[in-house]
């Protein structure tokens, strides 16, 4: 037997416990067939000698956005500029001069954290666009700004405007917006810019997908596709499918329809189907390179912009977030996705929205049983003790994202004062009480490399340079590493096919120039990647 590819001189760490490390890896047809003396004597089409690095399994971000952050690598990008907010006003500016009159400026990355709490003044925005219409994205995805003449061809400054459901345009004291809009009230604006085209969207998952490679990504799950605030198109599954046909999709997709996009069938009343995609699609269709995962479901809003949901007010302040909608509504349509085939995946950030969302995921899965693709929590970043049981005992996962310490982490804990501290973005209280967490990063709404958000889980540290949280909620860099590779795998359903250097799994790896195992913890997000392989074929070769 010839083989397609065999690696030598690795320090293979397979994950496997049956054979946890490896010196040679054997690569036939897109899969792993051995290592060592398994492979030994044979032939290869293609040996690379690999000089003692370190291979992992390839890199998994079960929670990103992926055509959100191709779409940010051609927009304006206002995050975290050195020069403060004249920076950010000169950028727009500078970006305003480039495009015709009429063209919309869309600028991305900003966070009021960055810039000692402020917004961009909205008659600022207003001179330097000359009449255009402008939309400034923030980086945690649950607020925009907009100035003036986007307002007014959204209708927000028409007589009898009232805030939608679930989302609001913020006001001034004269009662006037200050460009601000939060959670779903930005559809009014964003809507007038979307659906994006296919080609666009190809373009993006292009730009995306080669990013991730060099990063060691191989798979991911995009967060929210095709209607919602987060959506980008109604057939953002057609962009994928030609993406991938044209060889510009460079990682595995597991991609989850925000609920708005799930609507009612016409089925035989005997097979009890609430919502769905057309065809009958639901979690789980699909193939190794393509598939649909859960549905995306939104309960509150982000503790950035104090949007998310509390069960009391956030400490010196009159307001306790607030929920999407309304809270039957969210429990009918949990409900309804559930029982019609669909795995679900809900947004929960906020206590009272954690609490909700356990409650409504328990009480499906009692009525309708378990689904081999788990149910998830997304982001999950308060949690208490009791409830860390109840997650294990349900097989429950979550998904919270450790690089948020770094950019909103002194943001979040001055929101939330001391007595929530030890609740936020958990990790070992999750990972020692049996709770499937992978790994995850929310791109672009937060850094998306994944050695950066290994040593974020490992040291907890913010910007500042404190630990957020209790130290005790540190994981091991091994625990980190896993949570990336093998539970990612499992908690997407795909256990059986990847995350672990095994024979018979897809031949998905990385290739590092040091073990995140073995090196000073502060120093794992600096370890070069090397190369990236997906199915047998380098996505990125740097050797």
């Amino acid at each position: 037997m010839q083989l397609d590819l065999l690696l030598t001189h690795a320090n293979a760490i397979t994950l496997d416990e049956s054979r946890p490390t490896a010196r040679t890896l054997g690569v036939w047809n897109g899969r792993f067939v051995g290592v060592d003396e398994e492979v030994e004597g044979m032939s290869a089409k293609e040996t690379v000698d690999l000089g003692g690095s370190t291979v992992l399994p390839g890199f998994n971000d079960v929670h990103c956005h992926t055509s959100w952050f191709g779409l940010t690598l051609a927009s304006v990008d206002v995050e975290h500029l050195p020069g403060g907010l004249p920076e950010v006003y000169a950028k727009l500016a500078e970006a305003a001069q480039s495009l015709p009159d009429g063209e919309w400026i869309n600028a991305t990355g900003y966070s009021h954290h960055d810039y000692e709490g402020q917004y961009p003044d909205i008659g600022i925005l207003d001179k330097l666009a000359e009449g255009r219409p402008l939309v400034i994205r923030q980086v945690s995805g649950h607020s925009s700004i907009a100035n003036t003449k986007a307002l007014e061809l959204a209708g927000v400054l028409e007589d009898g405007f009232t805030d939608p459901e679930g989302g609001k345009v913020v006001r001034g004291a004269d009662g006037r917006p200050t460009g601000l809009i939060e959670e779903t009230a930005q559809n009014l604006v964003l809507d007038l810019v979307r659906p994006y085209s296919v080609d666009t969207l190809v373009n993006a998952l292009d730009l995306a997908t080669a990013y991730y490679a060099k990063e060691g990504i191989t798979s991911f799950g995009d967060a929210g596709i095709a209607s919602g605030w987060i959506g980008h198109s109604p057939i953002e599954l057609t962009a994928y499918m030609r993406a991938r046909a044209e060889g510009k999709l460079h990682a595995r997709g597991q991609l989850m329809p925000a609920i708005q996009a799930l609507h009612e069938i016409a089925a035989n009343p005997a097979d009890d189907f609430g919502i769905g995609l057309d065809l009958g699609l639901t979690t789980g269709f699909g193939d190794e390179v393509l598939s649909i995962g859960p549905t995306k479901i939104y309960m509150d809003g982000a503790l950035s912009g104090e949007t998310a949901a509390l069960s009391e007010n956030y400490p010196c302040k009159c307001h306790a977030g607030y929920l999407q909608a309304d809270e039957e509504w969210l429990r009918r349509v949990t409900l309804d996705a559930y029982r019609s085939g669909w795995s679900v995946a809900v947004h929960a950030i906020g206590d009272l929205a954690v609490t909700k969302a356990i409650e409504n995921i328990v009480e499906a899965q009692t009525l309708y049983g378990r689904r081999a693709i788990p149910n998830r929590i997304e982001h999950a970043a308060m949690v208490t003790d009791d409830q860390l049981p109840v997650l294990a005992e349900h097989g429950i996962a979550v998904t919270p994202q450790a690089a948020f310490f770094d950019s909103i982490g002194d943001g979040m804990a001055a929101s939330l004062g001391e007595k929530w501290l030890p609740t936020l973005y958990r990790g070992a209280g999750f990972v020692r009480n049996g709770v499937l967490m992978p790994g995850s990063s929310d791109r672009p709404c937060a850094e998306g490399n994944v050695l950066r958000g290994i040593q974020a889980f490992v040291d907890r540290k913010s910007r500042s340079g404190v630990t957020i949280g209790p130290e005790a909620e540190c994981l091991t860099p091994a625990e980190a590493v896993t949570a990336y590779t093998k539970v990612s795998a499992e908690a997407s359903g795909h256990g059986a096919l990847k995350g672990t250097l095994s024979a018979g799994k897809l031949a998905d790896l990385v290739v590092l120039g040091a073990s995140p195992m073995e090196v000073d913890p502060t120093t794992i997000k600096d370890i070069p990647v090397h190369a990236t392989l997906m199915g047998g074929t380098w996505t990125h070769n740097a050797l």
